[in-house]
């Protein structure tokens, strides 16, 4: 516990600095990413035939590059809703299991 509240303290003294407009992105975003990583927490949710849980906020897609004969990926991509539009962010190549 004591390692995740320094965590938390040092991102809020970091975010002290941030201007109003970049926090509700983030918060929007954090919205988003907290909703696919805890789809049950939320109601609300529909589960479609690609099997990607997609909510009100946000979900994490996993899409594949396509580069000649090869496709590249998967790579993880946040997309969540600010302001009425779907906002994507870049997560880093999914991780083998």
């Amino acid at each position: 516990m004591k390692r995740s509240r320094n965590r938390v303290g040092e991102l809020l003294r970091e975010l002290s600095g941030w201007e109003s407009s970049e926090l509700r992105e983030l918060q929007a975003a954090l919205g988003g990413l907290l909703e696919a990583q805890e789809p049950d927490a939320v109601e609300g949710l529909a589960k479609e035939n690609s099997g990607v849980i997609r909510g009100q906020r946000g979900h994490i897609e996993e899409k594949y590059i396509p580069r000649g004969n090869k496709r590249h990926g998967p790579y993880l991509y946040l997309r969540y809703w600010q302001d009425g539009k779907l906002r994507s962010k870049y997560l880093g190549k999914k991780k083998p299991e």
